[in-house]
């Protein structure tokens, strides 16, 4: 027969043994220890069975209290209608709820939770007190349980509600225990998870401590967009468009943000069903395939799904922390998504003609997508950089030192970004125009003599084209005796500020700024928290950050070469970074190349940073781009793999009027 997967030879023996009882119930502490490895994850777990619990509860206002991360205590308190002696000890039973009746209650189940294993399960892997008292009563009543056992049960004070607390999570199993995070780590997962249902259930009160210290506090609001704003920040909240639809019964109100304001990571995305947050591929897909026709690649926007569905039209009985979904008709809700934010963007204007087409190609920018990937230029370039923020262009002092690649000629190893190549008859020329005074003479006589130049030629110099000016306050236009040359100032920009930024950080010094008076930044808790875990590797970047209250930063220096661009943004895309990196310390270790995740950061400063298209520049600053390109190693692209430089041969010019 096989057991446990195994095959094992049936004797007479054997049989005899199976027949005896080889399977056996297990005992119940051991059945709620199991169930607790499905519904118990972390801290964070534990705190969105309890609120939930309070929601279901009927709750107004609910507290949440969090010391050591939750694991050394979570207190989850609400007004809700409390429980009766007799209910809070079948609470703590397995499979004993109030939200489910009957089969038929499966196809419409509109509570937050309702399989009845939660309480048990977390008061087997922790000490847990439940204190509650209906509504009206004239006493509350207490439960002590350790490890899954009661130790009392009597009568106590206390408010009409509930409250229960957690303490010591997975001290009987140390196994589980190991595992958790730091302090910091498991508070971002507990803030981040508050923050997604106070983002579902505006008309609830907030109450959120940590360490006795009040951390979070969201009052009740009749408006979404209100709690959005108290949540995520009134900044972000600005730059949302809502729109909202009905279709088949089902209804959807979103708030998506402007093609212009988009994130380096998809932690801005928040999904809902029927006031239930979710992770869900489906809503996913569709936001991110309207969305993407707009943003720059690899860019994402900050959106607020809120879709309502008739109860029978999903079965949210999927996950064991029900944290997906399953809709009857998937294809229904994908079309809802995907019609409702196409027209919203598309009636405002942002989804021109053509611009579909050009999706996903990721060298088409649509209107606000300018500042898609760049760094501010900085010492490297010597004065060059600083003729970009409106000095005198010159020749760079100090060269460019520390930002070595292991082949020069070959920019795409491990570590560095992949850049995009180019394709077509004008190859040749294209390599001409991209060689630099760092390849081989050998590589430039060969592609100058692809186009009938001389092969004596020397390499091409940026900074010694007849710079003829600026096209759209987009491009900058270049020509030479091989033809002419477009430079797309952002992408240009961009690069040389990325190099900058890199060269710096492998030398292990980064020019600082300081600011005349300290910015106070508030920043979401999970970014905040790795931004002050990271404050040494935000320190050797240039941005010098100290705590600031319970939800800010107080911003006193900046990075020289980013000095003229915008602190507060530039601060927030690198919380934002750091906390997609995980362990910025490990992510951000510097080498003879930098680890991917440093790459990401440094191209998301340096989109951030650099100049716009649409900007216009002086012609000492276009000048001083053009030198700058001279003292960085040479990319055909953007961090972000946008086109640096189109050429245009002399050939193809008079190929075209017929010469």
């Amino acid at each position: 027969m096989a057991v446990g997967g195994g095959r094992v030879p049936v004797s007479q023996t054997d049989a005899g043994v199976a027949a005896g009882g080889r399977i056996a119930r297990l005992p119940d502490a051991l059945v709620d220890q199991i169930a607790a490895g499905e519904v118990v994850e972390r801290p964070a777990s534990v705190v969105k069975e309890l609120v939930e619990n309070a929601v279901d509860a009927g709750a107004r206002r609910i507290r949440v209290e969090v010391r050591g991360g939750g694991a050394r205590l979570i207190a989850v308190g609400d007004d809700g209608c409390g429980m009766t002696p007799g209910d809070a000890r079948l609470a703590l039973e397995r499979h004993a709820t109030s939200k489910l009746r009957s089969m038929e209650g499966l196809a419409g189940i509109r509570s937050f939770g309702f399989r009845g294993e939660a309480l048990p399960a977390i008061a087997s892997v922790s000490r847990l007190r439940l204190r509650t008292r209906v509504r009206g009563g004239a006493e509350g009543f207490e439960l002590r349980v350790e490890a899954g056992r009661v130790q009392s049960a009597q009568a106590a004070g206390g408010p009409e509600g509930t409250r229960i607390e957690v303490a010591d999570l997975f001290f009987a199993v140390p196994a589980r225990r190991k595992f958790l995070k730091t302090e910091s780590t498991e508070w971002g997962h507990v803030s981040d998870w508050l923050a997604r249902a106070a983002l579902a259930l505006p008309a609830l009160h907030f109450d959120v401590h940590r360490e006795n210290r009040p951390a979070l506090r969201w009052p009740a609001c009749g408006e979404s967009l209100d709690r959005i704003a108290a949540v995520l920040g009134e900044r972000e909240a600005a730059a949302l468009l809502h729109t909202e639809r009905t279709a088949g019964g089902m209804r959807l109100s979103a708030f998506v943000s402007r093609p212009d304001a988009h994130r380096a990571t998809a932690s801005g995305i928040h999904l809902f069903v029927n006031s239930r947050p979710v992770r869900d591929r489906l809503l996913r897909h569709a936001l991110l395939q309207v969305m993407r026709d707009l943003l720059p690649r690899g860019r994402f926007p900050t959106a607020l799904l809120f879709l309502e569905v008739p109860e029978g039209a999903v079965d949210v009985n999927v996950h064991p922390a029900k944290w997906e979904v399953r809709f009857a008709d998937p294809q229904a809700v994908h079309r809802l998504v995907t019609a409702t934010l196409r027209d919203a963007m598309g009636g405002r204007g942002w989804l021109g003609e053509g611009a579909t087409a050009s999706a996903g190609q990721g060298a088409t920018a649509t209107p606000g997508q300018g500042a898609a990937g760049s760094v501010a230029p900085g010492q490297g370039a010597g004065a060059a950089g600083a003729g970009l923020r409106g000095g005198v262009a010159g020749q760079g002092a100090g060269g460019w030192t520390g930002a070595v690649r292991d082949a020069p000629d070959s920019p795409g190893g491990p570590g560095d970004w992949t850049f995009a190549g180019v394709d077509g008859g004008e190859a040749a020329f294209v390599r001409a125009f991209t060689a630099t005074q760092g390849h081989a003479e050998g590589a430039i006589a060969t592609a100058e003599s692809a186009i009938g130049e001389s092969a004596t030629a020397r390499p091409l110099r940026f900074g010694t084209l007849h710079l003829l000016g600026q096209f759209l306050a987009t491009y900058l236009l270049a020509e030479d005796a091989r033809g002419l040359l477009l430079i797309d100032q952002h992408a240009a920009h961009e690069r040389v500020l990325y190099e900058q930024l890199r060269s710096h950080w492998l030398a292990g010094k980064t020019p600082r700024q300081a600011l005349l008076v300290p910015l106070v930044v508030e920043l979401a808790p999970a970014a905040l928290e790795a931004l002050i875990a990271a404050r040494e590797t935000a320190l050797r970047l240039g941005f010098e950050v100290e705590t600031f209250g319970a939800s800010a930063v107080a911003l006193r220096a900046v990075p020289e070469l980013l000095a003229e661009r915008d602190p507060e943004g530039l601060l927030r895309e690198l919380a934002e970074e750091i906390r997609a990196a995980g362990d910025a310390g490990a992510a951000l270790q510097a080498g003879s190349r930098i680890a991917a995740g440093a790459d990401h950061l440094f191209a998301t400063l340096a989109c951030h940073a650099a100049r716009r298209a649409g900007e216009k520049l002086a012609p000492e600053e276009q000048r001083a781009l053009l030198c700058a390109l001279d003292e960085i190693p040479w990319a055909p692209t953007c961090p972000h793999g946008r086109p640096v430089a189109v050429p245009i041969s002399r050939s193809e010019i008079e190929r075209r009027f017929a010469r």
